[in-house]
């Protein structure tokens, strides 16, 4: 039995440098960037976690869940 799990696929995000060094600063106490966005994949995925909408910016909520 494989003990390594196997990571071969790539999540990209873009985002402005502001945004990418405070994130990198604070997931360091956590296990670093990358640890940090697989738990929110995977917290997602799960339905573990809530994002709300930003009130200032536009909302991804007028997106329709498909409900498989």
């Amino acid at each position: 039995m494989e003990t390594v799990e196997t990571r071969s696929k790539f999540l990209t995000i873009r985002v402005n440098p502001d945004v990418h060094k405070s994130f990198r600063l604070k997931a360091a106490a956590y296990g670093g960037v990358s640890e940090v966005l697989r738990e929110l994949v995977s917290a997602f995925i799960d339905e573990r976690v809530i994002v709300s909408p930003n009130p200032e910016r536009k909302s991804i909520y007028h997106v329709t869940r498909s409900q498989n």
